[in-house]
Order: structure tokens, then C-alpha cells, then sequence
């Protein structure tokens, strides 16, 4: 089962809550109902051993445990976690991944990508899964490719 973090939206996605759950979907849904800020999926690993995992997580944080599972921490303090999970960690996907929101000083476009809370590269992160495994680029193909979910994408315009 994956070890998920939730975070309360209004407040910047803090304090997150450290969980475990068979369905993320129906668990975020039960606990929005007696949460009146809106929580956001920030993150999950796929663990083998998901409670131990929990439970390592929890006594990491536990010094910022502000209530149950939840803790006075921020996205920016699991992203970390999630990156070192590697093809095992995802950030919750943006439906508008391929939106440009910008150009740098060479031209390139600048995506909104699928991790508004947290600052990565497009390769770093696929746009379909979500899965931090990174986007590695075929050169017969020319295009990126996802070694968790096997899409392929050219990051189009």
C-alpha cells in the first residue's frame, strides 16, 4: 500500500498528514469530510514494507506533530523523501501539465508541470504518473520516456 502525504491547501499544503491507504482517492475523501480546509494529495511511495515506512516517517517528524498524523512540516520538507524513492515516489500530476506558463532567456518554454508545490525540472518528474523516476530521452524516438508508466512524450507546446 503507498505511504501518502495530504496537506491542508489553505495554509500553504501544512500541516501534512502522513498515512497509509489501499485508495488514496476514497481516504482523502473521508477526511475532507471533517476537515474544513481543502486537502490536496501532495505525494505517495509504493513501499513493501508500508507501515514500517509510516512509522520511520512519523518518528522523523515527530517533533512537529501538531495533532494524530498530521505535522508542521511543508511540501518542500517531503519532496526530499519522494525524490529519494526514486521510480517509487510520485508528486500528485496537474491535469494542465502541459501548459506553458512562460518562456526562459533562451526561448524555452517553462511548463506548469505536475508539482505546482514543489521545484523541479520537467525531466525530473513524468506528467502522466506523476512517478520521480525521471524522463529519460531516446535518441532513436527523440522523445522522453517513462521507465514507471511507458509513456512517451516530446513535452509539446
Amino acid at each position: 500500500m503507498p505511504v501518502y502525504f495530504l496537506g491542508e491547501d489553505e495554509n500553504g499544503c501544512s500541516p501534512i498528514k502522513i498515512g497509509v491507504a489501499k485508495n488514496i482517492e476514497k481516504r482523502t475523501r473521508n477526511l475532507q469530510t471533517g476537515n474544513p480546509s481543502t486537502l490536496r494529495l501532495l505525494g505517495w511511495i509504493e513501499a513493501a514494507e508500508d507501515f514500517k515506512l509510516e512509522g520511520d516517517l512519523k518518528r522523523r517528524f515527530d517533533a512537529t506533530r501538531v495533532r494524530g498524523e498530521w505535522f508542521a512540516i511543508e511540501p518542500a520538507d517531503i519532496l526530499p523523501l519522494l525524490m529519494q524513492a526514486g521510480r517509487d515516489g510520485f508528486v500528485a500530476k496537474n491535469a494542465d501539465a502541459f501548459q506553458i506558463v512562460g518562456y526562459d532567456r533562451d526561448a524555452i518554454p517553462e511548463y506548469l508541470g505536475v508539482w505546482d508545490w514543489a521545484d523541479l525540472e520537467i525531466d525530473e518528474c513524468c506528467p502522466f504518473c506523476g512517478c520521480l523516476c525521471g524522463m529519460h530521452f531516446q535518441d532513436a524516438s527523440q522523445m522522453y520516456h517513462c521507465i514507471s508508466c511507458d509513456a512517451l512524450t516530446d513535452f509539446p507546446s
